[in-house]
């Protein structure tokens, strides 16, 4: 069994609808785009964000559609117009395009806010941390912060603070920046004497819980969870579902590549019997200081970790440089399986062994008797084939506005990275290695299946909702032990 793992790292998250769900009806006739927007309102629930100056000059328009997405509606009407739009939990914000060219952003932004206490108080000295990067600040004496440089995008800021819980918002930034006020809630059990109640199975779960969350690739050997008290364990017996949480940061010294990574678990689920691990949250990433040789360590593994890797990945598909930097995209495409059998044959190969059950026969026989029905009983009504030619970017990657482009695709991508290879202990031992034809050989392979109707990413290589993807393979193989910061700069080959 291929095991299949989504990692749902938190960099930039804000859960986007799948606006493909909605079924829009509408007959309207040279109406105004705020009557539009009005009747998709009603049909959907979706809001608009707009500036009535975008579309108050703008001709009525003509919409008659049956039955269609958010998305289609949208893209035809505004496909003459001077305005595109963005779609975020379930939020349609309307922003100015320019027809004959995507603009890069103008300059760089800045998020900034003030820490309140639940009564109205500023909590100065709270710590800043801005997920998935090594940026951050502290609140001063009116609780007041300031995060510069920032590019157009999607940003989670965390805030951490002794007796309150962890917190979290999403900031998006998008022509202007942003200013957030950001409420904590005290911590009861850091305030309160606390009870343990002594859990046999919790070393077992614990190291469950680090191989799905941590990774056994050779960095997360060297990789330690320094706080593991924080984290709690919910365990279903009848399904064998393990869930994990923790109301704290939880701290990985990662001694492999230098890193400690202050980790606000948001979600965690470990199926034992499907053998499917989902987990998301937020990162945040500190230097370990080391001797210069260390530190020069830490760098070669560094480059390993992130070359081959998602973010690479993303990062060059957005620089339309897949080729250059390694990676060969092919589909992987259902297709009928016509070796199937009729499934007449297979009720009467049920009943057969249905027969045999009452009879007295031997434990081998009944063990390949039951095999071999389940087998048959599961036999797939698709099978997934590979389809070798080449993917161009430029037919799966689309811009609407400066800042994000779009992936959309069906069926699941095929993804060789050709600058490395599998190790011994990943292609033999893991459990996640992928089939190939032979030429394939031992590159380094993964899977990305879609779960919304379109990815997307920026340019450093974040996805912004990294819960529509689901990765196997490689990808699935390599989790927080192999992470380096979004703002990770790849080392310039020396001439």
């Amino acid at each position: 069994m291929r095991l299949i793992f989504a990692f749902f790292l938190i960099v930039f998250i804000r859960t986007t609808s799948n606006a493909n769900g909605q079924g829009i009806t509408l007959s309207l006739k040279n109406a105004e785009l705020s009557t539009v927007f009005k009747e998709i309102r009603k049909q959907c629930n979706y809001d608009f964000l707009y500036d009535n100056t975008l579309i108050q000059d703008l001709k009525p328009v003509d919409v008659t559609v049956k039955d269609a997405s958010v998305d289609l509606v949208l893209s035809d009407i505004f496909e003459d117009l001077p305005i595109t739009y963005i779609i975020e939990n379930k939020i349609v914000m309307i922003i100015p395009r320019n027809k004959n060219e995507v603009l890069p952003p103008q300059s760089l932004y800045a998020i900034s806010g003030v820490v309140k206490g639940k009564n109205g108080e500023t909590l100065p000295g709270a710590g800043i941390l801005l997920s998935g990067y090594q940026t951050g600040t502290v609140a001063d004496n009116e609780g007041k912060f300031v995060i510069k440089n920032l590019k157009e995008g999607n940003y989670n800021v965390l805030v951490q603070m002794m007796g309150y819980l962890p917190a979290n918002q999403n900031v998006t930034i998008i022509g202007k920046s942003v200013a957030i006020e950001i409420v904590l809630q005290e911590n009861i059990k850091q305030l309160k004497e606390v009870v343990i109640t002594l859990d046999p199975f919790r070393e077992k779960r614990l190291k469950a819980f680090k191989e799905s969350f941590i990774g056994t690739s050779p960095n997360a050997k060297k990789c330690e969870i320094t706080n593991p008290e924080v984290i709690q364990f919910d365990y279903d017996d009848e399904n064998r579902i393990l869930k994990a949480m923790a109301d704290e940061f939880i701290v990985v010294e990662n001694k492999a590549l230098g890193y400690r990574i202050k980790y606000l678990l948001k979600y965690f689920e470990q199926d034992q019997e499907t053998k499917v691990v989902l987990f998301y949250g937020y990162p945040y990433f500190e230097e370990i200081k080391g001797t210069r040789s260390k530190i020069k360590g830490y760098q070669q593994k560094r480059k390993i970790a992130y070359s081959g890797s998602p973010q690479h990945f993303f990062r060059s598909l957005y620089s339309n440089s897949t080729e250059e930097e390694g990676f060969v995209i092919n589909k992987l495409i259902k297709t009928a399986n016509k070796s199937k059998r009729p499934d007449t044959l297979i009720d009467e190969k049920i009943n057969f062994f249905s027969d045999i059950r009452g009879k007295q026969i031997s434990f081998k026989t009944r063990k390949d008797s039951l095999s071999y029905w389940t087998i048959m009983k599961n036999k797939p009504d698709t099978l997934e084939v590979l389809n070798r030619a080449n993917v161009l970017t430029d037919t799966l990657v689309k811009q609407k506005i400066s800042s994000i482009k779009t992936l959309a695709y069906k069926d699941a991508l095929y993804i060789v990275f050709k600058k490395e290879k599998e190790t011994r202990d990943y292609a033999d031992y893991s459990g996640y290695k992928i089939e190939r034809p032979p030429e394939y050989s031992r590159f380094q392979i993964s899977l990305i299946y879609k779960l919304k109707s379109s990815i997307n990413f920026y340019e450093n290589g974040g996805v912004y909702d990294p819960g529509s993807l689901l990765y196997e393979g490689f990808w699935g193989y390599e989790k927080v032990a192999d992470m380096v910061p979004m703002d990770y700069i790849l080392p310039k080959e020396k001439d």
